[in-house]
C-alpha cells in the first residue's frame, strides 16, 4: 500500500502500486513504520486522534532482533518434548529451539544435518563478552560463544544426551536468517522491526479509530497481551473483527484479583523510583525477622 484516499471523514479507497482497493471497511495490519510513513502523506489523517499516536510509536526506530540457525552433525535430545531455551546469561538473551522437535523423522533438515536449532536475539545494545560489541556490529562467534558457556543449557543437554556436553557435538555452521544485510554500518534488516518498549508502550493505539470504515490490528496496537509478538498480533486481529462484527468472540485475559491489586501497587512504586513490589515484600521480612530476634 502506498497512500490512503480520504476525504475528511471517512476513507475513500487505498492506492496498492498502480491498483485502486475499494471496501467497505479498512483494516490497516501493517508495520508501523510503514504505517506512520503512509499517514505523513495525508497529513489531515495523521492528525486525527489515535492515528497521530504513530509518529510517537515509531520514536525509538527499527529493533535489531537477528534470527539465526545453528546445525549440528549429530542429534541432541531435550530432557523435555518440544522445549525452548531461553539463555539468561546471554548479553544478547539469546532463544534457541530444536526444529526436530516439531518436524516427523522424515523432514530432511539439510545435507548432514542431524539437529538443527533456530534462534533469536532479542538485545541488540549491550555489548558481548567476546569482542565487546552489540548485536548489529557482532560476529558469529560471539553468538557461539554465548551458547556454549551457558551452563544451565549445557546441564540440560548433559541430562539429556547421557552425560554428553554441548560443545562435544560437531556445531557444522551457524547461518543469519537471509533477512539481515551485513554492510560496513552494521546488521540491517530489509523491513524494519518494530518492538513495544517503555517509551513507545504508552503511544500503542487501540484498533478502532475515529472513522466508521477504518481499522487497526498487529502486535503494535493496545492488547491484554501487552507484548509485541504473535499472541499478540492474534488477539488485535480478532478485537479489530469484533470492532466490526459484534459477533466475534474474544476471550478476556483472565487474572485474579490479587494479582491486580499487586499490580497496581507495583504501578505506584515504579511511578516513584522504588524497587519491585517483591523486593520490597523480601525486605520488610527481613527487617521484620531481625526486629524479632533482638
Amino acid at each position: 500500500m502506498t497512500k490512503i484516499e480520504f476525504d475528511g471523514t471517512t476513507i475513500l479507497s487505498t492506492a496498492s502500486g498502480d491498483e485502486t482497493i475499494v471496501g467497505d471497511y479498512y483494516i490497516l495490519a501493517i508495520n508501523p513504520f510503514a504505517t506512520a510513513q503512509i499517514l505523513s502523506k495525508t497529513p489531515e489523517l495523521a492528525k486525527l486522534e489515535v492515528l497521530r499516536l504513530f509518529t510517537p510509536l515509531v520514536q525509538d526506530g527499527p529493533h535489531t532482533q537477528v534470527s539465526f540457525r545453528v546445525a549440528f552433525s549429530e542429534e541432541i535430545h531435550f530432557p523435555r518434548k518440544r522445549m525452548a531455551v531461553i539463555v539468561t546469561d546471554s548479553e544478547f538473551n539469546l532463544t534457541l529451539f530444536a526444529e526436530e522437535q516439531a518436524w516427523n523423522k522424515d523432514v530432511d533438515l539439510g545435507k548432514n544435518v542431524k539437529s538443527l536449532w533456530t534462534g533469536t536475539s532479542c538485545i541488540s545494545s549491550v555489548p558481548g563478552r567476546i569482542y565487546h560489541k552489540p548485536v548489529n556490529t557482532c560476529t558469529k562467534e560471539e553468538v557461539k560463544a554465548q551458547i556454549l558457556r551457558c551452563g544451565a543449557l549445557d546441564e540440560m543437554i548433559r541430562e539429556a544426551n547421557q552425560g554428553k556436553a554441548l560443545k562435544d557435538f560437531s556445531m557444522m555452521e551457524i547461518e543469519v536468517w537471509h533477512e539481515w544485510e551485513f554492510s560496513a554500518e552494521g546488521i540491517r534488516p530489509y523491513q524494519p522491526k518494530w518492538v513495544n518498549s517503555t517509551t513507545t508502550q504508552h503511544f500503542m493505539p487501540p484498533q478502532t479509530t475515529p472513522l466508521a470504515n477504518l481499522f487497526l490490528a498487529g502486535a503494535h496496537t493496545q492488547t491484554q497481551t501487552h507484548v509485541w509478538s504473535i499472541e499478540g498480533a492474534v488477539e488485535s486481529g480478532r478485537r479489530a473483527a469484533k470492532a466490526i462484527d459484534p459477533r466475534v468472540a474474544v476471550i478476556d485475559q483472565y487474572i485474579p484479583g490479587w494479582v491486580r491489586v499487586i499490580s497496581r501497587i507495583d504501578d505506584l512504586l515504579y511511578a516513584v523510583k522504588a524497587p519491585h513490589v517483591i523486593d520490597l515484600t523480601i525486605a520488610l521480612l527481613l527487617f521484620l525477622g531481625l526486629w524479632f530476634l533482638l
